[in-house]
């Protein structure tokens, strides 16, 4: 009789059938369809088979409705294993029940040490990692990404210079390094205060040194603003004489500065957004294969911003071969318009303000702007300006 393959997938039993001419007991079975092979006669009135483990119901039916005796003699294969596990259940319920509270227990933040700042800095910080999930007896999927947690806490606590987040096991390691302000007495070199370019002076502010110009005076490039050379008068041998000092020049010279500016701005403006919805999918990572596990449903998306991260599994302080993989799907939306001429030109000349303003910093302020010239072509709006600043004009120049 034909040998069937997978009999040790599936399981297979050696049954014994005594009785007269036992081998007409399995000829009864090939009749009824039930696979049986190895078929060995061990004496006159008894013989060996083995059969399948789904079939063994129906050829002990079938005993019994036939004068032979059956006998289970041995069990082979992965079902009989799994059988015979499953009979002692309370043992098997009892590893898998350890096995996931000690994957649960695993999985969970049991300390976060800090270390690298002062005591009350670390309260500090405590308070914000507490406030992102990062504290004693969290779930370590629940955080986000820990870059994103260092970078919020930075932006977040002005004193901190440095934060680094580092997993080991089930202890978060925080390793931050604290500002330290000093300030320390700059010693200038002794220099007049010179104009750093063309205006009309406004106002001085002085804290050392003495001015060559006055309010209302133009200056070029070059000109000596304030003086570091001072006289002093001295009183020898009841003598009066003037002796000449030098300083170091200190102070703000504001002036009234000039900027000639050539901008253009499109009227036709597309932008993108993200309209606030999100779905999010998970993945259970083995190697190369990726099996989902939750968020089924098609992207109801028609433009979308993906976000992947993958958090591996841990079973003690032991990182598994597997890993849960996060995809957060973001809906964006696209928008065009056509805007005025009005409306480009106004864009265009704030969009000059600002990097003008950027360029010279907050000190500097913007007083009055005019159009030279404006023209419209191809769809794009093109100005000439001629820009008004208040600006502080002094810089120093050594006194050799």
């Amino acid at each position: 009789m034909r040998q069937i393959q997978g009999k040790n997938i599936v399981g297979y039993v050696t049954i014994q059938i005594t009785g007269k001419q036992p081998e007409a007991f399995f000829q009864d079975c090939a009749t009824m369809n039930i696979p049986v092979w190895d078929i060995y006669k061990m004496n006159t009135n008894q013989c060996e088979g083995k059969v399948y483990f789904l079939h063994v119901h129906k050829v002990t039916k079938l005993a019994k409705n036939s004068p032979y005796k059956l006998v289970i003699v041995n069990r082979k294969g992965s079902i009989n294993y799994v059988t015979r596990l499953w009979k002692r259940k309370e043992i098997l319920l009892s590893i898998i029940l350890c096995s996931v509270v000690i994957f649960f227990m695993s999985n969970i933040i049991w300390k976060v040490n800090i270390s690298g700042i002062s005591t009350e800095l670390e309260d500090k910080l405590n308070e914000h990692l507490t406030t992102y999930g990062l504290h004693e007896g969290a779930w370590i999927y629940s955080l986000e990404s820990v870059d994103i947690i260092q970078q919020k806490i930075l932006n977040e606590v002005p004193e901190l210079l440095y934060i680094g987040i580092e997993k080991k096991g089930t202890t978060y390691h925080i390793d931050a390094v604290e500002k330290l302000i000093v300030k320390e007495e700059e010693s200038k070199p002794d220099q007049h205060l010179i104009a750093a370019k063309n205006g009309i002076v406004q106002k001085m502010f002085l804290k050392k040194g003495v001015p060559t110009v006055n309010i209302n005076d133009y200056v070029v490039q070059g000109d000596l603003l304030v003086s570091g050379t001072i006289e002093e008068e001295k009183e020898v041998d009841e003598e009066k004489s003037n002796e000449k000092k030098i300083i170091s020049a200190e102070g703000k010279v504001y002036a009234n500065t000039w900027y000639e500016v050539n901008v253009t701005s499109s009227l036709y403006h597309s932008k993108e957004k993200f309209s606030g919805e999100q779905i999010r999918k998970y993945m259970l990572n083995i190697g190369n294969i990726q099996l989902p596990i939750w968020g089924f449903k098609k992207i109801p998306f028609a433009h979308s911003f993906e976000e992947t991260e993958t958090k591996p599994l841990y079973f003690i302080k032991w990182e598994l071969p597997i890993s849960i993989v996060q995809r957060t799907i973001y809906d964006k939306e696209f928008f065009s318009d056509v805007k005025s001429e009005e409306e480009a030109k106004e864009i265009a000349i704030q969009q000059v303000k600002n990097d003008l303003q950027l360029k010279l910093g907050s000190d500097a302020k913007i007083l009055k702007y005019y159009v030279l010239h404006e023209t419209v072509d191809s769809g794009k709006v093109k100005l000439n300006l001629y820009i008004s600043v208040l600006e502080n004009i002094a810089k120093g120049k050594s006194i050799s």
